[in-house]
């Protein structure tokens, strides 16, 4: 896990610990009442966190996919470079044995 994913997880635990803290404190209805209040919210807070964790998960997932991608799309770029390169490379080089060719058929004559 990255640190930036790890911070924002993090971030959202602490953020639902601490409103739980804070709705102890202020709470101005007795212990059962505030007991049901806190597990409504750390059961919203739960579901809040699952959420963000799947669409982190989806976005990284698109994100690996498009990287994917992009390293396809490089390589295959590469080859044709390398594939056209060759092409002129080999015409080159039979050109120049041509070029060789020529006076020694001229001296064999």
């Amino acid at each position: 896990m990255s640190s930036n994913t790890g911070n924002i997880v993090l971030a959202l635990v602490a953020g639902a610990v601490v409103g739980a803290g804070i709705g102890i404190l202020l709470a101005p209805d007795k212990g059962s009442a505030t007991r049901q209040k806190i597990r409504e919210g750390v059961g919203k807070s739960k579901d809040d966190l699952i959420d963000k964790y799947h669409e982190l998960a989806q976005l990284l997932h698109r994100k690996a996919e498009n990287v994917g991608e992009n390293l396809s799309d490089f390589i295959d770029k590469a080859i044709d470079s390398g594939n056209h390169e060759k092409d002129e490379l080999i015409a080159l080089l039979e050109a120049k044995l041509d070029l060789l060719k020529t006076p020694v058929k001229k001296t064999a004559k």
